[in-house]
């Protein structure tokens, strides 16, 4: 979907740690978190058309035909495992429907070719090529815009409420915890 991410540090700890003292906690945080990544979900959903932008996503019932896309959160409050340099989103959202992904990031790929045919490339034991058809060009034509046509803006523009939403959901619980802390040590 997007290329950046947001990574804010010592959330996951803390999280972590709320989870160890206070389980209940710890799952209301999430379900905050949950509730604004369903808000920015609702906002994709929106934006992706219902009927389907050219003709050949409406012609065909295969896995590429054009449904009305689903998006949903998902927050995940695990560590990347050993050995994996890349770190797992705290708060995601995935866009259903194979259609709306693609016509969401064509043209994505690069320069347009004026080559008339592939490279040639292994099949079934054998070499072969085929004709390049012009249909990446005709459907970038008919969907508009530039790549990302419908997930990233909606990112872009609810990121300062996400990001306020994650911080103000783990600061509100901590400071609860903290005032729990007080109370129990200042008996």
């Amino acid at each position: 979907m997007a290329d950046k991410s947001l990574e804010v540090f010592g959330i996951r700890e803390t999280l972590a740690e709320i989870r160890n003292v206070d389980r209940d906690m710890f799952f209301k945080i999430r379900a905050q978190m949950k509730r604004g990544g369903d808000t920015l979900a609702r906002r994709v959903e929106g934006k992706i058309p219902l009927l389907a932008p050219t003709r050949g996503f409406r012609n065909h019932t295969g896995r590429t035909a054009w449904k009305p896309a689903s998006a949903k959160s998902v927050v995940s409050g695990r560590n990347p495992r050993a050995g994996q340099t890349s770190s797992t989103p705290l708060l995601q959202v995935v866009v259903s429907g194979v259609a709306a992904n693609i016509a969401d990031m064509a043209g994505r790929g690069g320069p347009k070719t004026k080559r008339r045919t592939t490279r040639s490339y292994a099949w079934q034991g054998t070499r072969r090529t085929h004709r390049i058809n012009g249909q990446t060009e005709k459907m970038m034509q008919a969907l508009g815009k530039s790549p990302s046509r419908y997930i990233y803006p909606e990112v872009e523009a609810s990121r300062p409420f996400i990001q306020s939403t994650v911080l103000m959901g783990v600061e509100e619980y901590t400071n609860q915890l903290n005032r729990k802390f007080e109370v129990i040590g200042g008996k």
